[in-house]
């Protein structure tokens, strides 16, 4: 059993159809039933039957798919052990959100290969409301992540703290304030970074424990884009305290909260019953990072 015979296993389970499992894959149909009836031989029971909707999984291939994409994970694991042990580089597939990449700089990252060269980094970045859930459970090895609740099958470690605050233009009466409660935030209309759909924001949860829905009348994606209706618009934004400090725009002031909202970055990884040695080295590298940064 190989992860491309899986890969195609998982395809056609997904689609019910060989055709258009082929289609995703770009080979031949033929190219698919061949390899699925190899796997049906290599295990010695069949795993589809045609049924009313399309190819339907028999209880052997229910069985299999429930443990396929963990297979592949070893698989690949331990292909990347294999490389590295023969003096070949290993990959890791590293994500990274924007907010988190403010708080660890992607060049702290990229230093991890100077002390360990036989491991080759593939850092991509994306949005904090991204759906992270499904790149986690399929490529992502190790991940960078603020807040990553809705991330399912994963372990996470705290590698850096931060806190939620208010952002206004220095020009804007509430400039005069350091530090003000949620509460006197009540008929504000405020401007927040997008939560992404399913996920809660956390800041909205603490205005409803206080008694009130807060007036939300923007979600921004750039926190750049926020730092533009402030100046621009006279607009108040919420914000986390590490990006305002990375970003360091000196025409917005940063107001603190007295309820102390977390904004916690976190390192992800896939639980498993033995992680693989390159996300292991890049665990304890993120957990000295102060000897570094």
């Amino acid at each position: 059993m190989n992860t491309e015979a899986l890969e195609y296993f998982i395809k056609v389970y997904e689609k019910k159809s060989v055709t258009a499992a082929a289609k995703e894959l770009y080979i031949t149909p033929q190219g698919v039933s061949k390899t699925i009836k190899q796997l049906e031989l290599e295990l010695e029971t069949e795993l589809f039957y045609r049924g009313p909707r399309g190819v339907e999984a028999t209880e052997a291939g229910e069985l299999l798919h429930a443990r396929a994409k963990h297979l592949r994970y070893l698989i690949e694991d331990i292909k990347k052990e294999i490389s590295i042990v023969s003096g070949r580089k290993g990959l890791l597939n590293v994500l990274v959100t924007y907010s988190s990449s403010l708080a660890i700089p992607v060049d702290y990252l990229l230093r991890f290969t100077e002390i360990y060269p036989d491991i080759q980094l593939k850092i991509r970045e994306y949005p904090d409301e991204f759906p992270l859930d499904p790149l986690f459970q399929e490529e992502v090895d190790i991940g960078l992540v603020l807040e990553p609740d809705e991330i399912e099958n994963c372990e996470t470690e705290l590698v850096a703290e931060g806190e939620a605050v208010i952002i206004v233009a220095k020009t804007h009466p509430l400039a005069e304030k350091d530090v003000f409660s949620v509460v006197d935030l009540e008929n504000v209309p405020l401007i927040i970074k997008a939560a992404g759909t399913g996920r809660d924001h956390r800041f909205v949860e603490t205005c409803l424990e206080h008694g009130f829905t807060p007036n939300i009348t923007h979600e921004f994606g750039n926190t750049i884009t926020a730092h533009r209706l402030c100046e621009a618009n006279g607009q108040v934004a919420v914000s986390v305290d590490f990006v305002e400090e990375a970003i360091g725009n000196e025409n917005i002031k940063v107001i603190r909260l007295k309820e102390s909202i977390p904004q916690n970055v976190y390192l992800v990884f896939r639980k498993r019953d033995m992680q693989s040695k390159a996300v292991s080295q890049f665990q304890n590298y993120m957990k000295e990072k102060s000897k570094w940064l």
